[in-house]
């Protein structure tokens, strides 16, 4: 479905590419903290050699802007690159590196004839930083960085290759997401980013997230954390790294209730203008406070349960609920009610103060990082259970922290459509959202 401030182009998207039509879907707006110069610009390639351009407005993520050519590129296309708003790199199945330089994206999409600038280029994937590097995979794992320096370059004006890392690079997906940075996904799910040091000799990875990201067929960044991922169903979601040098997934947004689109992209080739947002380190939000105090405690055995509150007395008392409002409190979330130790009163507490959002409905509660998950009504009787989400995952699961799980602090993946916990083995009724979040 789609989000409600959709534009007009988006109809037109799907007239172009798929015919279909478009659904309505009741969602609150969100807002990006990057900075970009106007709207993100992706370029794709459909099955029959056709050239697409889309504007993605980054501040909702509603489409504002399609055109797709009339004409198609005459080769096979296998990787695409963006150099700029309106230069292309594109390999064929025979390892020629070609340039497409566009000539108009406005009302139409049209360009010149590809210039053959090299050849031997059998990457399966390719990635332009917007700041000279151009970087590819190999079959064998192996990540290449190559200098560019103009922004349409011929034959000369692409080398120094240079050998990044061999054998640990074999990836679904691949885009810049900065200077020298890097965001890739895996077949089994990981989320990754990489930095790349200026002398382009060491690289740091950094595993934002292990499940969840197999599904995307193409992500790309035009930089500021913005991360757009589209799937074989055609559905493009959006997602937001608050802090994209941290080298943490727990400050990602996702707004799987809101996409791009939920259905129409048919490319199967996708690259951003990876020069189109910046974006500054901020003060390290709330969400990501709880959530990576919560990890912090995995494998905390109930004799230690005492930190979470005095009254746990080495575990002679159920002390999910105190294990939960620990890591609000901890994380400065003010008028946690830190006196209740029963996990469906702290549903109820979320009830009395506007907090609580029920799983039922279209939008499944909208989970976020940081809520408490409450199993069982929010009624205040006893048999339920609280976890800590400290991860939303792309495919709809969670990644949730909870105490009192087999007599310790836990970390599990979760289907909040069919998990059970609790003495009363009762499903999840919903969410609490910690105040000032």
């Amino acid at each position: 479905m789609f989000g409600t401030r959709m534009r007009a182009a988006l109809l037109a998207f799907f007239v172009l590419l798929s015919g279909l039509t478009t659904t309505a879907l009741t969602a609150a707006p969100a807002s990006a903290a990057a900075a970009c110069a106007g709207g993100v610009s992706v370029y794709g390639v459909l099955p029959d050699g056709r050239l697409t351009y889309t504007v993605i407005d980054p501040d909702n993520g509603n489409i504002t802007h399609v055109v797709v050519s009339s004409k198609s590129l005459g080769f096979t296309p296998k990787a695409l690159a963006t150099l700029n708003f309106n230069t292309l790199l594109v390999t064929s199945p025979a390892g020629v590196l070609y340039r497409v330089d566009i000539l108009t994206n406005s009302g139409s999409l049209t360009f010149n004839d590809p210039i053959d600038v090299q050849h031997g280029w059998t990457h399966n994937l390719l990635a332009y930083d917007g700041h000279g590097h151009l970087y590819g995979t190999t079959s064998g794992g192996s990540l290449l960085q190559y200098l560019v320096s103009r922004d349409k370059p011929g034959t000369a004006q692409i080398g120094q290759r240079r050998e990044i890392g061999s054998g640990g690079f074999a990836l679904k997906t691949l885009s810049a997401s900065g200077d020298d940075r890097l965001i890739a996904t895996a077949s089994d799910g990981q989320l990754i980013s990489y930095t790349v040091s200026q002398t382009g000799t060491t690289y740091t990875r950094a595993q934002l997230d292990d499940a969840g990201w197999q599904s995307f067929e193409n992500l790309v960044s035009p930089g500021g954390g913005l991360y757009y991922g589209k799937n074989p169903d055609g559905a493009m979601y959006w997602y937001e790294d608050d802090d994209p040098a941290d080298g943490s997934g727990t400050d990602i947004a996702y707004h799987l209730n809101d996409p791009v689109a939920s259905r129409g992209w048919t490319q199967y080739l996708l690259s951003a203008d990876p020069a189109g947002c910046t974006s500054s380190t901020p003060v390290k939000p709330l969400r990501s406070k709880i959530a990576t105090l919560a990890t912090g405690e995995v494998g905390t055995t109930e004799t230690s349960c005492d930190k979470y509150n005095d009254a746990c007395d080495r575990g002679a008392l159920d002390w999910c609920a105190m294990f939960a409002t620990w890591t609000w409190s901890t994380a400065g979330v003010s008028g946690v009610p830190r006196g209740t130790f029963i996990a469906r009163a702290l549903g109820e507490w979320g009830v009395d103060h506007g907090l609580f959002k029920s799983r039922t409905g279209s939008s499944h509660g909208s989970p976020k990082i940081g809520d408490w998950v409450i199993y069982g009504p929010p009624d205040g009787t006893t048999g339920g259970h609280v976890d800590v989400i400290t991860a939303v995952h792309p495919d709809g699961t969670l990644t949730v922290v909870g105490g009192n799980v087999s007599n310790k602090v836990t970390r599990r993946v979760i289907d909040p459509d069919t998990a059970r916990s609790g003495a009363d083995d009762v499903l999840i009724s919903g969410y609490v959202s910690p105040p000032g979040a």
